[in-house]
C-alpha cells in the first residue's frame, strides 16, 4: 500500500487530486492539506507512514519548493512530486530529488506514472506483512504480557509480576536461584526467602497457565539451580524502542523519533520500584532525553516553535536541574513573543536552582540578543 498526501491551496484542485487517487486500489490518501504549514504540523507530529507528498508548487507563503526542502530535513524517506500549471518549475523540482512533476489538471495516466515510479525507488516495502501473532510483551509503564489470544496475563501478586519481569530483562538467560533472591529480597533473612522465591515460583506457573502460556517458566538443578523463561514474542516495546533509535540514528527521519517517544511513553518499568531495574531506567532515560532534544531543536529549527513547547516542558520535568534546559525555555518563550512569561520563567529558574551568581545560560539580556543560539 502507498500512503499519499497531498497539498493544494485551491480546494477544487486539491479534490480532485483526491479523487483521482482513490481510483488506485494500493493508494491509501493520508490527508488533504490546504496550506504548507498544515501539512508540516502534521508530519512534525504524526509518524504515520507516509509514502508520497504531492505539492503544489504555488502555495502563498511556503512555496512548494521551500515546502519540500522542509520536509528533506525532517522526514528524508517521503517521495516528493509537485503539482503545477506551469512548466517554468520543472528545473528547481529536481533540487530536492523530486521523483515527478505533474501539470494541471492532473491525468489519472500521469499520476498512474508518479505512483509507479514512487513504488520502486521508496525504501520502504510497500506491501505491508501481516504482523507477526505471538506474545506481546510491554516494558514501558506497568509491566505486562499479552497473549495471542489477546489475553493480557493477570499477576495474583506483585511478585509474581517482578519474576516474569526480571526473567524477561536477563533476554531468556537462566539466572541463578541466588542471584535472583539476592536482586528481588535483597537484604532477607535465607531461608525465608527461598520459600519466598518457591512459593513465587509457583504462583507465577499457575498465572501463565491460566493465560493460556504452559511451560513458559523453565528450571535447571544444576549449579544449585536457576530459572530462565523461553517464550516467542512477537511484539517487545523496549526492542521496538530501540529499533526506532536505531532506525533515526541511520536515516535522520523525525519519524523514528516520534514513534520511540511514543513507545518510551511514562518510561522503563515506570512506578514498579524495582531495584535491579534502576540502572537500566537510567540508562534509557538519558537516551529518551535526547530524543527529546532532538525533537525540540528539529521544531526550532523549522520555527514552529509553539510545538517545540510541549517536547520540552517534558524534558525539563526530566531532567529540572539543568540548567541549560531552563535556559533553553525562556529562550523558546522569548520566539514565541512571550516576553512577560519569559521574564516570570526566569525568576522561577534562578529560585529553583538557588545559584548564587547567573550562569550565562540564564542571562535574559543575552537571551534576548539571539534565543535561536541556544538551540
Amino acid at each position: 500500500m502507498i500512503h499519499v498526501i497531498a497539498v493544494d491551496d485551491e480546494p477544487p484542485a486539491l479534490r480532485r487530486v483526491g479523487a483521482l487517487l482513490q481510483t488506485f486500489d494500493e493508494v491509501q490518501v493520508a490527508g488533504l492539506f490546504e496550506s504548507g504549514q498544515l501539512f508540516l504540523d502534521h508530519v512534525l507530529t504524526m509518524p504515520g507512514p507516509i509514502d508520497l507528498a504531492l505539492l503544489d508548487m504555488e502555495l502563498p507563503g511556503m512555496n512548494g519548493l521551500e515546502l519540500a526542502r522542509r520536509l528533506r530535513a525532517v522526514r528524508p524517506e517521503i517521495q516528493i512530486a509537485f503539482l503545477t500549471a506551469y512548466e517554468e518549475y520543472a528545473r528547481d523540482a529536481f533540487d530536492v530529488e523530486a521523483i515527478d512533476y505533474l501539470l494541471k489538471p492532473i491525468a489519472r495516466e500521469d499520476l498512474a506514472r508518479t505512483l509507479d515510479r514512487c513504488q520502486k525507488r521508496s525504501s520502504r516495502i510497500m506491501q505491508q506483512a501481516q504482523p507477526e501473532r505471538g506474545i506481546s510483551v510491554s516494558s514501558f509503564g506497568p509491566f505486562s504480557v499479552t497473549t495471542e489470544a489477546g489475553e493480557t496475563v493477570r499477576f495474583r501478586n506483585s511478585k509474581s509480576r517482578e519474576l516474569l519481569a526480571y526473567l524477561h530483562y536477563h533476554g531468556g538467560r537462566p539466572v541463578s536461584k541466588v542471584k535472583i533472591m539476592d536482586d528481588l529480597w535483597y537484604g532477607r533473612d535465607a531461608a525465608r526467602t527461598q520459600v519466598n522465591l518457591h512459593s513465587t515460583v509457583y504462583q507465577l506457573r499457575k498465572d501463565l497457565e491460566a493465560a493460556g502460556l504452559p511451560r513458559v517458566l523453565e528450571q535447571s538443578k544444576t549449579a544449585g539451580g536457576s530459572y530462565q523463561i523461553s517464550w516467542n514474542v512477537a511484539f517487545d516495546d523496549l526492542a521496538a524502542y530501540e529499533e526506532e533509535c536505531r532506525l533515526y540514528r541511520q536515516t535522520l527521519s523525525i519519524t523514528h523519533v516520534m514513534r520511540a517517544i511514543q513507545l518510551y511513553g511514562d518510561g522503563y518499568l515506570e512506578g514498579s520500584g524495582y531495584g535491579w531495574a534502576a540502572p537500566r531506567q537510567a540508562e534509557l532515560e538519558l537516551g529518551y532525553a535526547g530524543l527529546l532534544e532532538v525533537m525540540v531543536d528539529t521544531y526550532v529549527r523549522q520555527k514552529r516553535f509553539d510545538i517545540a513547547l510541549k517536547p520540552l516542558q517534558k524534558w525539563v520535568r526530566l531532567q529540572p536541574l539543568e540548567v541549560r534546559l531552563h535556559g533553553k525555555m525562556i529562550a523558546l518563550l522569548l520566539l514565541m513573543d512571550r516576553e512577560a512569561d519569559a521574564i516570570s520563567y526566569h525568576r522561577l529558574a534562578l529560585e529553583l536552582l538557588e545559584l548564587e551568581d547567573t550562569p550565562h545560560m540564564l542571562d535574559l539580556p543575552g537571551l534576548r540578543v539571539d534565543p535561536f543560539a541556544m538551540f
